[in-house]
């Protein structure tokens, strides 16, 4: 596994100055015309191509049927259909660019992440954005650390603060609450893992869909809790709190 978490790591620190370059020099409506995910895509997946030696188990793969459709890639190890392959394979998620309409506002909330998935599980991300100094990285049972800090959600403040997925109505247990929304599920979900929030109300299809953040949120202490057609995230201490009331 280290060989790929390796490569892994690399192909994000490249990726990383890409994107910081088309983020700070090209306009709002030059980042709406231009093909951003699928020149950050295709450098990515040449990167471990020259990196990484494929075997007959590892595929690499795309979070959005937007991005296989306009990629069109020729390469043998891409799929664009997970549930093919055997629960031995290793699969390379790639998922450029979380949130692309804040991107080409020029807002800040936004991720670019890659993950790879063993046994149907996601196993370990690397998620990231410059210029909120987000270089995450996430490993099934080993933690999570941002720029080599460990990242835990223990804190819990009375004063509570809350996302949501946009698709559910707020439950009536928080309505008075204040809420926070950056039109960024991907960043709200790291708020979470790092403390900055106290719950997250998160809707199926997002929980399917955010695969990578729910890796680190767990990997930060956040426990999930279902509820009816929805899920509540929080730390212990939050979660206690919130049966207390």
């Amino acid at each position: 596994m280290q060989p790929r978490l390796n490569v892994a790591k690399s192909a994000c620190g490249l990726i990383e100055e890409e994107v910081r370059r088309f983020f700070l020099n090209k306009s709002s409506d030059a980042l709406r015309n231009m093909p951003v995910r699928e020149i950050l895509t295709s450098k990515i997946v040449e990167h471990i191509n020259t990196y990484y030696k494929f075997g007959d188990n590892d595929f690499i793969s795309f979070a959005y049927t937007e991005d296989k459709e306009k990629l069109r890639l020729e390469d043998s190890n891409i799929i664009y259909d997970k549930s093919i392959h055997s629960s031995d394979s290793y699969i390379w998620v790639i998922n450029f660019i979380h949130d692309y309409d804040n991107f080409c506002r020029k807002l800040p909330f936004w991720t670019l992440s890659l993950s790879i998935i063993h046994k149907e599980q996601t196993v370990c991300t690397y998620i990231l954005n410059p210029f909120l100094d987000i270089f995450l990285f996430s490993e099934k049972g080993s933690g999570a650390v941002n720029n080599q800090r460990k990242v835990r959600a223990e804190t819990y403040s009375e004063n509570i603060l809350f996302g949501k997925s946009r698709n559910i109505e707020t439950p009536k247990l928080f309505r008075s609450f204040k809420k926070l929304s950056v039109n960024s599920i991907s960043i709200e979900l790291i708020y979470l893992s790092t403390g900055l929030i106290d719950f997250y109300i998160l809707d199926h299809d997002d929980y399917e869909h955010n695969q990578d953040c729910i890796l680190t949120a767990k990997e930060a202490g956040i426990i999930i809790n279902h509820v009816d057609n929805y899920l509540i995230l929080g730390n212990e201490s939050s979660l206690k709190s919130l049966k207390k009331d």
